[in-house]
C-alpha cells in the first residue's frame, strides 16, 4: 500500500459531490476561507466548517458526549482526568489547523483506504493531524492518552505537534481507535504511513533514547497507561540500535 504527502489541499469530494453549479462555487469558497475562532466559538460551529471537510470531528473526541452548545472554553467538561486546559491553547490549535488548511495546506491524512474503513466503519474514527515544520526536518508523531477510553489529543498531542512545530519539527498527532488492540493497528499503520512519507519527502528524524519504534523517528505519548501499552506493544518487534 502506497501512501504519499505529496498531493496538498482537501479531498476533492467533499465540493464534486455537489450537483449544482453556483451551490459548488459557495461550497468552494468557504472551503478556502476560515474565521479565527474565540474561546465563546461552539465546537459544534468547528466541526461543521467547511474548511475542515469530513475531518472537523476528529478534532474533538469522537467517544465523548459533545452538547449543541459547547464552547472551546468549555473543554474541561469533555477532557476527564486531564487538569489545567488552557482555553487559550484550544483556541490557538483550532486557529492554527483553520487557517493552515484554508492557504490550500493539507493537515490532515487517513491512515486507512476508503474500501478498508467500508468494511470496518470504526476506522472512520481515525486519522493523521500534521502540524508543519520545515522541509527535511525531523518528525514526532505524539498519541495523546485518555485510559484507552477517549483519545484527549486537544490536551495531550495537538498542543506538544503545535509546541513542535514551531520549533521547527513536523509533527503528527494520531487519532486512534481507543483499546489496546485496535490502538496498535493503528499506529503501526501511522508508521507505515510514516515510513512512506519518508521515503517519498527524504526526512530526516531521529530515534528516541527509551527505545525507538522505527529509526530515525519521535515518539511522544500522553497518559501513562496508554503510553506504556503503546510502547511495549509496538517495540515488540521493533529494531534496536
Amino acid at each position: 500500500m502506497f501512501f504519499s504527502l505529496m498531493s496538498c489541499g482537501r479531498k476533492a469530494s467533499a465540493v464534486s459531490e455537489n450537483k449544482n453549479p453556483a451551490e459548488s462555487a459557495v461550497a468552494a469558497a468557504k472551503a478556502d476561507s476560515f474565521t479565527d475562532v474565540t474561546r465563546k466559538t461552539q465546537v459544534w460551529d468547528v466541526i461543521n466548517d467547511p474548511v475542515f471537510g469530513d475531518y472537523g470531528r476528529l478534532i474533538f473526541p469522537v467517544d465523548r458526549p459533545l452538547r449543541e452548545d459547547l464552547t472551546l472554553e468549555d473543554m474541561d467538561e469533555v477532557l476527564m482526568w486531564y487538569n489545567d486546559i488552557k482555553p487559550d491553547k484550544t483556541v490557538e490549535i483550532v486557529n492554527y489547523l483553520g487557517q493552515q488548511a484554508a492557504a490550500g495546506t493539507q493537515v490532515f491524512y487517513d491512515i486507512y483506504t476508503e474500501e478498508e474503513k467500508s468494511e470496518d466503519p470504526w476506522k472512520e474514527d481515525t486519522g493523521l493531524f500534521f502540524f508543519h515544520g520545515g522541509p527535511g526536518a525531523k518528525t514526532a508523531i505524539c498519541n495523546a492518552g485518555g485510559g484507552m477510553v477517549y483519545v484527549g489529543a486537544m490536551q495531550d498531542s495537538f498542543p506538544h505537534a503545535l509546541e513542535l512545530s514551531k520549533k521547527g519539527y513536523n509533527a503528527f498527532a494520531l487519532i486512534y481507535r481507543p483499546g489496546a488492540q485496535t490502538a496498535c493497528e493503528d499506529l503501526a499503520r501511522a508508521i507505515a504511513f510514516f515510513m512512506n512519507i519518508r521515503m517519498n519527502c527524504r526526512s530526516t528524524c531521529r530515534i528516541i533514547p527509551c527505545g525507538a519504534v522505527l529509526p530515525g523517528q519521535e515518539w511522544w505519548h500522553g497518559s501513562a497507561p496508554t503510553g506504556r501499552r503503546l510502547l511495549a506493544k509496538s517495540n515488540t518487534r521493533s529494531p534496536r540500535r
